[in-house]
């Protein structure tokens, strides 16, 4: 059941993601933000719901595999790199950046004297 479920959840989101690209396309938006926009959000999605394993990798490279067999556009590599580094981004990037110090420093003078 577990397997149909994320097979199921997968699939759908192939289908959200031309759905998408077809209403930003609608809406008027520029074809190359169009792709980025969308191929991200892919990306962030697939990321997030497989939970960032190496099981997206190869999600991504089927999908996108199988739209440059259709379409034989660059767009389509373009599309897969953006997703790819969304995953990178999510999964080796942010997870280090809840180490890190960030200090705040004021420059607030308390001595103000107002005659």
């Amino acid at each position: 059941m577990f397997i149909a479920k994320n097979i199921f959840v997968y699939l759908l989101s192939m289908l959200a993601l031309c759905l998408l690209i077809i209403l930003f396309n609608y809406l008027g938006m520029n074809e190359t933000t169009n792709l980025v926009l969308s191929s991200a959000l892919f990306g962030i999605f697939i990321t997030w719901y497989y939970k960032g394993s190496g099981l997206c990798l190869a999600l991504f490279s089927f999908f996108y595999w199988a739209m440059f067999v259709i379409s034989q556009s660059l767009e389509v590599i373009w599309m897969f790199s953006i997703s790819v580094i969304v995953y990178l981004i999510m999964t080796k990037i942010i997870p280090k950046l809840k180490y890190i110090q960030i200090g705040i420093t004021s420059n607030v003078r308390t001595d103000l004297h107002h005659d």
